[in-house]
């Protein structure tokens, strides 16, 4: 343990998400957690936003190091109750605004697998929860209520394209107001991830249709929801991994 210890002490002075990486995995944390299955993937997940903070310093610090970002995020701890009063935004849980009251309300990471979240995709009892969350948070608004997505998220560094949660399909709603796209990501980095011209034509995926994905394999497709061009299907693979993908982004062939 001392030896792994004095290792670490060499990184100290580079960047901090390959560092909290290297302790995760090395120390053995990694492994028990995932040995844990269920009853550890809470804690995946807050190691894994971790990283993702981390990640995120590293790209936004001139000069990151360890001590410079465990001294950043010692500023932060949980705020007081909250009060009516005060002029000034509050961030919470969904789980926490219940019993509140706000005049505009913002709801953001409106993602397949954020909201649902991807350990509901297989139970309905828990989807139907966090179905009933999210009808919490649009009724917490008196007058204004704003819902987003991100096109893209950073998963520990890598930049990974979204899916529109299907709740935001659910309200019946049209999206009007399109937010034009950062300057940083461009041309180059916009062909990186997705070509307009090698989008898929949307046609009917029937449940029980076998599919290919290049990445995942061989699936069957469980449920299909045209929306157009944003049509949506569900896909349980042979892996045992179930997704949601938006058609003209999956690249699905029909087997």
């Amino acid at each position: 343990f001392v030896n792994m210890l004095e290792q670490f002490k060499e990184d100290l002075a580079g960047k901090v998400a390959p560092i909290v990486e290297r302790v995760f995995a090395e120390s053995g944390l990694e492994k028990a957690l995932q040995a844990a299955g269920a009853d550890g993937k809470n804690a995946l997940e807050n190691v894994n936003e971790l990283i993702n903070a981390a990640s995120l310093y590293d790209q936004q610090a001139e000069q990151p190091t360890l001590l410079d970002y465990l001294q950043q995020i010692a500023l932060f701890s949980d705020a007081d109750a909250y009060d009516t009063a005060a002029d000034r935004v509050a961030l919470m849980t969904l789980h926490a605004a219940k019993g509140l009251e706000f005049e505009n309300v913002f709801i953001v990471g409106l993602e397949d697998g954020l909201l649902p979240h991807e350990r509901s995709t297989n139970n309905d009892e828990e989807l139907e929860e966090e179905r009933r969350l999210f009808f919490v948070g649009i009724t917490r608004a008196k007058q204004g209520l704003y819902i987003s997505y991100a096109r893209y998220r950073t998963i520990r560094g890598q930049m990974l394209r979204t899916i529109p949660s299907q709740f935001l399909y659910e309200l019946g709603i049209e999206l009007t107001d399109s937010v034009k796209e950062n300057q940083w990501f461009d041309s180059a980095h916009h062909r990186y991830f997705y070509d307009e011209a090698d989008a898929q034509t949307v046609s009917d995926f029937a449940p029980g249709q076998l599919v290919r994905h290049k990445f995942f394999g061989l699936g069957t497709v469980k449920e299909f929801i045209d929306m157009g061009e944003n049509s949506v299907v569900t896909v349980e693979f042979n892996t045992g991994q179930t997704k949601t993908l938006m058609l003209k982004y999956a690249s699905l062939s029909k087997m």
